[in-house]
């Protein structure tokens, strides 16, 4: 029960809180907020809870590795997006994702060579995507885009898990670590209020995701050899600290 309850409701709320906070204060804020674990941290949850720790030691070290092709998802979106239309973008982006977890799935096992392909796609977005010139527009409200992301959220988490938990750890860090925030609010952002708004919140997705980075990291360590709730609380204890710290500047702030 606490397992389904975590799928139906843990990551649609913190899917929800993320489209509250781009109506509040900007979608730069969104997509900071966005690059904290609220996926990759429910779904390893569910995966260890249900398979054990070793299985869930396994997934977070892939889904370390597994943050670089979702990286290039996000710059393939916030590079596209100018000249294609919200749904061309998002396939092109999600073949991206697919082709590069091709290229490293056969890369060694080892949280030394997860490190560095999830921390070279995290520099890469970093530099890559960058804030739009033009000011910030006001968001058009739209009644039907909260419950259709919440929608959209909960069908992508029971995917994400179910296929995981049917291939095995490696393949359950690549589906942990799928773009599910990004590639819902972008391309919703992108077909109701614009590339920009799109662009924004990835840039500042792209920031916030190296909490996810160190969140997969801190749990490969922990895993084998502590209990899973002593695991997942320091590990969430370090990405908090690191996530406040990449908190966006007061000027990207803006809607």
């Amino acid at each position: 029960m606490l397992i389904l309850l975590i799928k139906l409701l843990l990551v649609p709320l913190l899917l929800a809180a993320v489209t509250l906070a781009a109506r509040r204060w900007g979608s730069g804020v969104a997509g900071w907020l966005g690059g904290f674990p609220i996926v990759a941290g429910p779904i390893l949850l569910v995966l260890t809870l249900e398979q054990g720790n070793a299985f869930g030691a396994l997934a977070a070290e892939a889904a370390l590795k597994g943050v670089g092709p979702t990286m290039l998802f996000t710059i393939l979106y916030a590079r596209l997006s100018p000249r294609l239309p919200w749904w061309q973008t998002v396939l092109v982006g999600y073949l991206g994702w697919a082709t590069a977890v091709a290229l490293v799935f056969p890369a060694p096992p080892g949280l030394g060579v997860a490190a560095a392909i999830g921390g070279t796609g995290l520099a890469l977005a970093v530099l890559l995507v960058r804030l739009p010139t033009a000011p910030a527009l006001p968001q058009r409200t739209n009644r039907l885009e909260l419950p259709a992301r919440i929608l959209v959220g909960v069908l992508l988490t029971f995917v994400c898990s179910g296929l995981a938990a049917a291939f095995g750890p490696r393949l359950a860090g690549y589906a942990a670590t799928f773009p599910v925030v990004a590639s819902i609010v972008a391309s919703f952002s992108h077909a109701l209020h614009g590339r920009d708004s799109a662009v924004r919140f990835l840039a500042g997705w792209a920031r916030g995701m190296w909490a996810v980075g160190i969140f997969c990291l801190m749990l490969a360590l922990l895993l084998p050899g502590t209990s899973v709730a002593l695991a997942f609380a320091a590990a969430l204890a370090v990405t908090a600290t690191l996530h406040a710290l990449l908190r966006p500047a007061a000027q990207t702030l803006v809607r």
